[in-house]
């Protein structure tokens, strides 16, 4: 797969992601997807990645993200950006960055970087 491949399926799975679209975002991943949410653990296959969407995504609105670098090379991406949304009622912005991997022009991994610390505070005003 070219890089300008693997950016367009980094960018639909944020697309499908804002749509809530869970089935769409599963859609680009290999049936044995290790997702990552770091400082976390694993979560290993795509019945374990849907739960943690579904559950992650409830009460979740208004979901924008600002790309300030994706950069693709052989099958590793990594994107660089800031998620906005709205989880309960209260708004949280968190700078984070994405590393991808694929397998056969789908993912096959990705790991979320994220200051957790931040995120709790958002969440607990």
């Amino acid at each position: 797969m070219s890089q300008s491949d693997h950016t367009a399926t980094i960018r639909g799975y944020y697309a499908a992601w804002v749509a809530d679209d869970v089935d769409g975002v599963l859609a680009l991943c290999t049936d044995d997807v290790v997702g990552g949410v770091m400082p976390g653990r694993d979560l290993k296959g795509k019945a374990e990645v849907e739960r943690f969407l579904r559950k992650f995504g409830a009460g979740m609105a208004g979901k924008r993200y600002e790309f300030h670098a994706i950069i693709v090379d052989g099958d590793i991406g990594m994107l660089e950006g800031i998620e906005h949304y709205t989880k309960d009622g209260k708004p949280v912005s968190t700078p984070f960055m994405t590393v991808f991997r694929f397998r056969d022009g789908k993912i096959a991994s990705w790991r979320d970087y994220f200051d957790m610390a931040s995120l709790l505070k958002q969440l607990q005003a």
